[in-house]
């Protein structure tokens, strides 16, 4: 299995080049798929000058495994039926999460929603309205501390194939996070 690491200044420059795209839409709030739309959302909240909302989808359990898509959390949605809203996820793969998400808007009957994933696959299906990179590799994002360090750990202790040794690789570039993480779950 290939990585790809997104560093913290490509994931900048990709809100930029993105924000151009977008910023003739007059949204009026955000609607992040929790938790990976998270980090892009609240830049583009700041871009935009809109404020967020979120839902939360389930559907991955670890690399390449998934599970049917669940959403477990939504917003309050009486204020959000006559908004223009902009629906943010990090990554479009199957495409399964945009789908169940497009679903239940159009159930509460939104006015109008554009979507936005940075990241897809040449095969995701529905596609997001905005994506800027089309990737085979498992996307490694900066801020997926917690669980980047835990597929590490289960690869040292459960057996490194070729892809563990690579994913540690990439991930001992941030091995500060690392210890930190570690010093935190010895507390």
């Amino acid at each position: 299995m290939k990585f790809y690491k997104v560093s913290w200044e490509e994931l900048n420059k990709d809100c930029l080049e993105l924000y151009k795209k977008i910023k003739h839409i007059n949204f009026d709030r955000i609607l992040c798929i929790s938790r990976g739309g998270l980090v892009w959302a609240r830049m583009f909240s700041d871009l935009l000058n809109i404020p967020v909302s979120h839902l939360t989808a389930i559907s991955y359990t670890g690399i390449h495994q998934r599970k049917d898509v669940k959403i477990t959390e939504l917003p309050n949605h009486g204020y959000l039926k006559n908004q223009v809203l902009l629906v943010v996820d990090e990554i479009g793969d199957h495409g399964k999460t945009l789908a169940a998400v497009n679903k239940f808007l159009k159930s509460i009957k939104i006015k109008k929603f554009y979507s936005l994933s940075p990241i897809i696959r040449e095969y995701t299906d529905p596609k997001p309205d905005f994506y800027l990179h089309i990737k085979k590799e498992w996307i490694i994002f900066p801020y997926i501390i917690v669980y980047n360090a835990g597929l590490m750990v289960k690869n040292i202790f459960f057996g490194a194939e070729k892809s563990g040794k690579k994913l540690h690789a990439l991930l001992f570039e941030n091995l500060s996070y690392f210890l930190i993480l570690v010093k935190k779950l010895m507390l």
